[in-house]
């Protein structure tokens, strides 16, 4: 996957979609792949004082 298809599928992600969703979405993908960029997407989102991670969108 180059970097243009890994920006595209991390864009998907802020939006809030699922890893299955994803999946779908993507099908010439390796799961793989894309699990990767869900899974590190969600790791660095910000997480409060109570755990709860946070996601801001600025459209």
């Amino acid at each position: 996957m180059n970097k243009k298809d890994q920006i595209t599928v991390e864009n998907f992600v802020s939006t809030g979609m699922e890893l299955e969703t994803l999946y779908t979405c993507f099908p010439d993908f390796s799961k793989e792949e894309i699990a990767e960029i869900y899974n590190n997407y969600k790791d660095n989102q910000p997480v409060d004082a109570d755990g709860h991670t946070m996601s801001i969108n600025c459209s």
